[in-house]
């Protein structure tokens, strides 16, 4: 299907819902850390933190936002809670901005 043939059209409640995703994501420590986390499927917050070069809290704050909205789930095991994507639907649109950006 071309582009010229596809349509959007959005019912009223999902346009606040849109917007608030799309806020999300226009901050650069979500986005680094979902794409740790499409690298790293299961990371707690303070390897997340270390590969990121991040305090502990300001990662916790973000994962906090990104599990609210759906992108990434938190499972505890023993005395560590590791995060992973719950949503493949977030690394599509990630790849989709990473091939605009890139031109392709």
């Amino acid at each position: 299907m071309s582009i010229a043939q596809r349509k959007v059209k959005f019912r009223r409640n999902e346009i606040e819902d849109i917007v608030t995703m799309f806020k999300a994501l226009g901050d650069p420590s979500r986005v680094k850390i979902i794409a740790v986390l499409t690298r790293e499927p299961k990371l707690c917050v303070s390897d997340i933190g270390e590969r990121l070069d991040m305090s502990t809290s300001r990662v916790s704050h973000h994962l906090k936002l990104l599990e609210h909205l759906g992108f990434v789930k938190h499972e505890q095991i023993g005395k560590k809670v590791y995060h992973r994507i719950e949503d493949d639907c977030i690394v599509d649109i990630m790849t989709r901005a990473q091939e605009h950006v890139r031109g392709k």
